[in-house]
């Protein structure tokens, strides 16, 4: 695990919502950072597969500051640490492991969850999260072998999810992630080309 990626302050506060969160685990872009150490982060994303009451846990929490509230969601901020906990029903495929007390799922399921992201709405975060996991673990192949492993069974359409992959309006403004280690290999317009030139071998690994 990759500690150095979260600042102190973050660290603390995931490690005092470790009671609270017991029924949830951490994933989005800190869960993957922690586990492949390719950026610093701070939002700490919690998820359940089961509903959730969620004036007991806004309650149990005791946020500085609640952002927004609605059946499933909350987004709040604690130590100016923003924390978000959703009702997600998408089961895991890999049992999540416990470090400091916290759950964080499985880098595999986080790795299927940020293409799923991609497909929806691509932030910058998101591609540069893709291609880390792709540059420092994983092959194209088997990335997209684990993302049909947890998403092949839903109504995704694997074509709109291959389009989105070359699509990045959305990201252009966006500011970049800092990463631990800066170099040509993090710029954007690397990234963009590298998703360009590779997109042959998403269209063959994501064909059913």
């Amino acid at each position: 695990m990759f500690r150095e990626i979260l600042s102190e302050k973050a660290l603390k506060t995931l490690e005092s919502l470790s009671a609270e969160t017991e029924n949830f685990y951490l994933a989005g872009g800190t869960g993957l950072a922690l586990q492949l150490g390719h950026r610093f982060s701070e939002d700490l994303d919690f998820f359940s597969e089961r509903p959730f009451n969620i004036d007991a846990i806004i309650s149990a929490i005791q946020p500085d500051k609640v952002l927004y509230s609605s059946k499933g969601t909350i987004h709040c901020e604690i130590n100016d640490i923003r924390i978000s906990l959703l009702f997600y029903s998408v089961p895991l495929v890999h049992t999540p492991f416990h470090w400091h007390d916290v759950r964080i799922a499985d880098i595999r399921d986080i790795v299927a969850e940020k293409m799923k992201t991609i497909s929806q709405r691509g932030a910058k975060k998101d591609f540069v999260d893709l291609y880390a996991a792709i540059r420092l673990k994983y092959s194209v192949a088997e990335v997209c072998d684990i993302f049909k492993k947890r998403f092949g069974k839903s109504d995704l359409n694997f074509y709109h999810v291959l389009k989105s992959l070359t699509f990045y309006e959305d990201a252009e403004g966006e500011p970049m992630p800092i990463m631990k280690e800066p170099s040509k290999m993090w710029d954007w317009e690397t990234i963009k080309s590298f998703f360009l030139a590779s997109i042959h071998l998403f269209e063959k690994g994501l064909n059913p």
